[in-house]
């Protein structure tokens, strides 16, 4: 900070909560080589761990002494004044007590009223420039109508649902299967688009020229519990789900007894008998 304001600081008489809000104000801008700085009650508060109508007036206060000056309204922003513009000591306005003679029973006032203009209320908001009177259309001018690209909000994308999806459904996909799989998605908190649902379809034709049926893909696809797929996926998994054919059995060497002649090269002793 600058050596004079740190010296003007140290001898300024203020109350404490003024002299953190200057030191807030100081370092918002002089800290970072600012003149001026919009700086809200709000923001002071919070800065100087007071509340906002404390602030407020704190500020008030500080503009009624020139320490600090606002250029603009009581929005705009504000900056440290020079020293030499500061009013060290709070001068007190003289008050007049109301008297009252023995006299009479009237009470007579000493003092002038104030007006408006001449009570501490009035702020310099500025050390630059003088305040104006503005008519009210010279502070709102009309302004020129703008276009309707740039005034009117962004137009929504049309949503895409079930009716969208049946309207274009190639693979003529039972409408269950698709009020079950909006279903899935949803409680996975997975949208549904047009690009997802071109992307199914086309896993759906690698299915088709697999010899599955989208009905069989879609129903594979729910059972796993998956939001999409793959058609090698759901190849595998049906592959994986087939039961396993048994395999031949071999033939049996113990064959052919009934059509061998037992008698050949024996000789027949009658009875049934023979005899090598």
């Amino acid at each position: 900070m600058d050596n004079e304001i740190m010296e003007a600081l140290a001898t300024v008489d203020l109350p404490a909560r003024e002299l953190r809000v200057v030191m807030a104000i100081a370092r918002q801008t002089i800290g970072f080589q600012l003149e001026t700085k919009r700086l809200s009650a709000d923001e002071l508060g919070k800065l100087t761990n007071m509340r906002r109508d404390v602030t407020s007036k704190a500020i008030s206060h500080l503009l009624e002494r020139r320490v600090i000056f606002r250029v603009g309204g009581s929005r705009g922003d504000i900056g440290i004044s020079p020293v030499g513009e500061w009013l060290f000591y709070e001068e007190k306005q003289p008050c007049l007590t109301e008297t009252k003679t023995s006299h009479s029973a009237q009470i007579v006032s000493l003092r002038h009223e104030a007006s408006e203009t001449k009570t501490p209320i009035c702020l310099p908001y500025t050390k630059k420039e003088p305040l104006l009177t503005l008519s009210s259309k010279e502070i709102n001018p009309p302004q020129a109508d703008l276009p309707k690209s740039a005034s009117s909000k962004p137009e929504r994308k049309a949503p895409f649902g079930k009716a969208q999806m049946l309207a274009r459904n190639p693979h003529a996909i039972p409408e269950q299967l698709l009020v079950d799989w909006l279903a899935l998605r949803k409680t996975k908190r997975s949208a549904i688009s047009l690009t997802v649902w071109d992307s199914l379809n086309a896993e759906l034709v690698k299915c088709a020229e697999l010899g599955i049926t989208s009905t069989q893909a879609m129903t594979e696809a729910l059972t796993a519990g998956w939001q999409g797929f793959k058609a090698e996926w759901i190849a595998n998994r049906l592959a994986k789900s087939a039961p396993a054919t048994t395999s031949a059995k071999p033939a049996s060497r113990h064959t052919g007894f009934a059509d061998r002649d037992y008698s050949r090269g024996l000789v027949d002793l009658g009875g049934g008998e023979h005899a090598f």
